[in-house]
């Protein structure tokens, strides 16, 4: 899951960042109104965490023109203004929840959890293909029929997540890149190839029934094997 943080305050946002990545989120953080609304527009993004207090466009401005383009990505807003107009004129403007400054850490990422399950659907299960199963927050990937279980991180958790989460339809290389390196990430191309090749090795170490399977030109599916 990406998260996007747009927040002028670095300190802070440095702060929250680096609490929500020991939760296994994958953050970018900027720091104005209109680089957010760009950032925000890319569509990679499962959250925006969003000041109302911004420099070029302001938190208020940012929601109406997300909501405006019909982009229904889910924002929580983190702001200082505690005045109860403020929180009703952004509630109006699309947001979806509103903690005020400041705040308990621990409040924040239970709440940034809240909201992406609400947004998922409610209570998913863990994403899985065949018997191959990935507990996201223990980082652990089973295979159900004969208990194997190895720990994984990093990108290779990012990447069997979203292969998991979109199986039996083809993502392309382009996609991926976006969603686990970052819209403006200098990722090297192949870097997709390179971690699809370790996946695979503890994919067929388990003796698993799942398989990332190649579509030539195109990309990468995850599918049952047969």
């Amino acid at each position: 899951m990406r998260i996007l943080i747009i927040e002028d305050y670095y300190p802070l946002a440095d702060t929250v960042a680096t609490v929500l990545r020991k939760e296994h989120y994958i953050v970018d953080v900027v720091g104005d109104g209109e680089e957010g609304y760009e950032y925000a527009m890319t569509g990679i993004y499962d959250l925006a965490i969003l000041d109302l207090m911004l420099p070029k466009m302001s938190g208020y401005k940012v929601l109406e023109k997300l909501r405006s383009e019909h982009n229904t990505l889910p924002v929580l807003i983190l702001s200082a203004k505690s005045e109860l107009d403020d929180k009703v004129k952004a509630f109006k403007c699309g947001a979806d929840d509103y903690m005020q400054k400041p705040f308990e850490i621990e409040e924040l990422v239970m709440r940034v959890g809240a909201i992406i399950k609400r947004s998922s659907g409610g209570d998913t299960p863990d994403p899985s293909c065949g018997n191959l199963v990935l507990d996201v927050h223990s980082c652990l990937v089973l295979n159900s029929d004969n208990n194997k279980s190895l720990k994984i991180s990093g990108k290779e958790l990012q990447l069997l997540e979203m292969l998991l989460y979109n199986k039996n339809q083809v993502l392309t290389k382009s996609q991926i890149t976006d969603k686990i390196w970052g819209y403006d990430a200098n990722a090297e191309y192949n870097n997709v190839e390179v971690y699809v090749s370790f996946l695979r090795r503890k994919i067929k170490s388990m003796q698993c029934n799942a398989n990332i399977r190649s579509v030539r030109g195109v990309g990468y599916t995850m599918e049952i094997e047969e």
